[in-house]
């Protein structure tokens, strides 16, 4: 079943998306590497600056976090994600 989250960016991902934030849809069982991968199909601008040319990881300071409370630490971690659930992508520079 898939479900859909937002992703506000920070920073230098909003620059380059030119947005404040973007909606992706996800299947039940993906990790947080899938998740990544469908923010960079949702918003390519990010790609190379703020998302690895793979699209499996974030480059250099940049994390995600899950609902103000869970910095994502384990990419490799399934993403046990609920329908309108809100990410937030950050640089740890901030």
């Amino acid at each position: 079943m898939s479900k859909k989250v937002t992703v506000e960016l920070t920073g230098t991902a909003r620059i380059l998306a030119g947005r404040r934030e973007v909606s992706i849809k996800v299947q039940d069982g993906v990790t947080w590497r899938d998740v990544i991968a469908a923010l960079a199909q949702a918003s390519p601008a990010l790609v190379r600056e703020v998302i690895t040319k793979d699209r499996r990881d974030l480059v250099g300071s940049f994390i995600l976090n899950l609902g103000g409370t869970h910095t994502i630490h384990d990419l490799d971690e399934e993403a046990r994600l609920e329908e309108g659930d809100h990410l937030a992508l950050l640089s740890e520079t901030c």
